[in-house]
């Protein structure tokens, strides 16, 4: 398979998934350990640093990748969860549909397989990519991811 091609499916392929189904993403995990550091009362001696709620961070995000694909990265991973189902274009969902009716969709229906199969395929190919994102991120990547919107991770990837 082509390189580029695995990189530009797997990159939507996740980008797909942590807009479309961020449950199963890191942001669970992200708000779960924002709630954990903000709702502790700790003595003074006890706060966490910076580095340490940057690497805590990183951690969730990387476990957030880990299941991710470890979900989808499987057969059928793609093709029956809808809420990331990659459908046909529109214009060719109307000739699949056309095709139905006369009993010829299945090579439009082969194609809409095909896309979801590569996605599956790529998506553990991906988890590189974003670990090495999330290895590189910076504190001002950290604070914005922090401090940000619940979609704040996905922005940033």
């Amino acid at each position: 398979m082509n390189r580029r091609f695995i990189f530009l499916t797997a990159s939507f392929a996740l980008a797909s998934l942590l807009q479309a189904a961020p449950s199963l993403a890191a942001e669970n995990l992200f708000d779960k350990f924002k709630g954990i550091v903000e709702g502790v009362k700790k003595p003074a001696s006890l706060s966490l640093s910076n580095k340490e709620i940057g690497k805590g961070l990183q951690e969730a995000l990387r476990v957030g990748t880990e299941r991710v694909v470890g979900r989808l990265g499987v057969k059928d991973g793609f093709n029956t969860d809808s809420r990331i189902h990659i459908p046909l274009p529109d214009k060719l969902k109307t000739v699949q549909s056309t095709l139905r009716k006369i009993g010829l969709s299945k090579m439009a229906d082969d194609l809409e397989l095909r896309l979801n199969r590569a996605a599956e395929a790529a998506t553990p190919k991906a988890k590189k990519l974003f670990w090495d994102a999330i290895s590189g991120m910076t504190m001002e990547d950290v604070q914005r991811i922090y401090k940000g919107p619940s979609d704040a991770a996905t922005r940033y990837f």
